[in-house]
């Protein structure tokens, strides 16, 4: 059978994308109630809590996490590869704690609002439950680790609106909140894991995996300095109530990864397996695909934001959120490079091309960081909308050139069908917003409106997406 079999990826997107889609919509809302429940520079304030958080947890974790993933199901000793992988963590998270009791003064003045006596509290809980859910997804558990992904975010943004609405304090009540969702998975992930520990690591097993993680954590500079490098350095320049505003662009910016995140972790065990079996003509075929149809709702997204971001924000966030309309176009023009350099970045990996994609990480997250630091006193959270945008383009660039010898170039003409679908609709959707009065029944219908009509037009002016559909429904039968 095919690696790219059409009934199974449609059956594992759907899967996938149920619960991410659950995750993001848990997301979505609650933010929308943290913004009408606390005022903004404590928002900001815990965002940055988050920020530090993240990437505190991202020095501590992400390498060995990434190196049990891909390594468990293929070891002869599951066991020891986790007890080694356990003890590790444990080793780093201690340090990260004892640095985060000893900085907090100097925290504490940077996060405000009282929200950092939760750092040391939230780390240790925050570093094993990524661990655990590395361990789920190294048993090719990936629906369960899906899933409590989604139930965390439900968690917490359910016991933050309800601990606020209960009358706690902002820092409590939003503290506790992460804590809870954090220790969800965690517990969850205990329980749902096969494999057990086998015994203590020695010096020589503790060396080695220090050596990959080191590797595995420079790879995924890339992706820690999207977002939370912007943020932490906005906190820096700026204030919290900026912190809060980007944070806003960020997150509506992020609905188009409902399709790119389920598309890729779809694709890449598929991909590993085709160049193994030598299927490289398969490949390409497969990617050419998935850059049309990944691209497409970025498009439609695009244009959607420039026709309504405005009066979207405003009846969603409030009058005192519009300034987060800018910057929001600004990273949805580049949530189409983001996507294909995801697409690149595990097309890299099945071929064997880790070291390429280290120092393409490495590269375009210095690059983020630096164009970071120009452009926000300068230009505000815009300034760090455009550093996410020019990291996007060079890595997806970068990582694209690491298997070029592989891979066709993208054809303008694929493009073509979405981008007729995503003008018809815009002016479609201006129309209508003129039409209508600006509230949020009113602005909601327009962006189903939009999407409806990007989707019929796509469809008619696309034979190439009529033939894979017709594809799939064959697939499924």
């Amino acid at each position: 059978m095919s690696n790219f079999d059409p009934g199974s990826i449609l059956k594992q997107l759907l899967g996938n994308s149920g619960f991410g889609a659950l995750g993001q919509i848990a997301s979505f809302v609650g933010v929308i109630a943290y913004t009408q429940l606390v005022p903004r520079s404590v928002l900001g304030s815990y965002f940055l809590l988050v920020a530090v958080l993240q990437i505190a947890s991202f020095v501590g974790v992400t390498g060995v996490s990434t190196d049990i993933t891909r390594r468990l199901n293929k070891e002869d000793t599951p066991g020891r590869t986790l007890s080694t992988a356990t003890v590790f963590t444990l080793g780093v998270t201690v340090v990260l704690v004892i640095a985060a009791v000893i900085a907090s003064p100097i925290i504490d003045s940077y996060v405000g609002n009282g929200f950092n006596r939760w750092l040391a509290v939230l780390l240790p809980v925050t570093v094993f439950a990524l661990l655990s859910r590395s361990v789920l997804q190294g048993e090719q558990k990936n629906a369960r680790a899906a899933g409590l992904v989604a139930a965390q975010r439900v968690t917490t943004y359910a016991v933050g609106s309800g601990s606020l609405l209960a009358g706690l304090a902002p820092a409590v009540a939003l503290g506790g909140a992460l804590f809870c969702g954090r220790l969800l998975v965690l517990v969850a992930g205990i329980v749902m894991v096969d494999v057990s520990l086998a015994g203590l690591p020695t010096v020589g097993d503790l060396r080695r995996l220090a050596g990959r993680a080191l590797d595995l954590t420079a790879a995924g500079l890339g992706n820690l300095g999207q977002e939370w490098v912007d943020t932490f350095l906005i906190g820096v320049f700026l204030t919290p109530g900026a912190v809060a505003l980007y944070e806003i662009a960020w997150r509506l910016s992020a609905v188009g990864l409902l399709v790119t995140n389920p598309v890729v972790s779809v694709l890449y065990p598929r991909f590993a397996a085709a160049v193994d079996a030598g299927n490289h003509g398969e490949i390409r075929a497969v990617v050419r695909t998935a850059v049309v149809y990944l691209s497409a709702p970025m498009l439609a997204l695009f244009a959607g934001a420039v026709a309504v971001g405005p009066d979207l924000i405003t009846v969603l966030y409030g009058r005192g959120y519009a300034g987060a309309y800018v910057p929001l176009v600004v990273l949805l023009a580049g949530r189409l490079p983001y996507s294909l350099y995801r697409l690149m970045t595990v097309l890299s990996y099945s071929y064997d091309r880790d070291r390429g994609v280290t120092r393409a990480s490495l590269a375009a997250g210095l690059l983020n960081a630096v164009v970071n630091v120009l452009l926000i006193p300068l230009i505000g959270i815009l300034g760090a909308a455009v550093a996410s945008v020019v990291s996007f383009a060079v890595l997806a660039v970068l990582l694209f050139r690491l298997v070029a010898d592989r891979m066709h170039y993208p054809s303008v003409g694929q493009s073509i069908p979405s981008v007729i679908a995503a003008a018809v609709m815009f002016v479609a959707v201006r129309l209508v917003g003129r039409v209508l009065p600006t509230t949020l029944l009113s602005v909601l219908a327009t962006v189903v409106i939009g999407a409806t009509l990007f989707t019929a037009v796509f469809v008619l002016v696309s034979p190439a997406l009529r033939r894979d559909l017709m594809t799939l429904v064959g697939g499924r039968r």
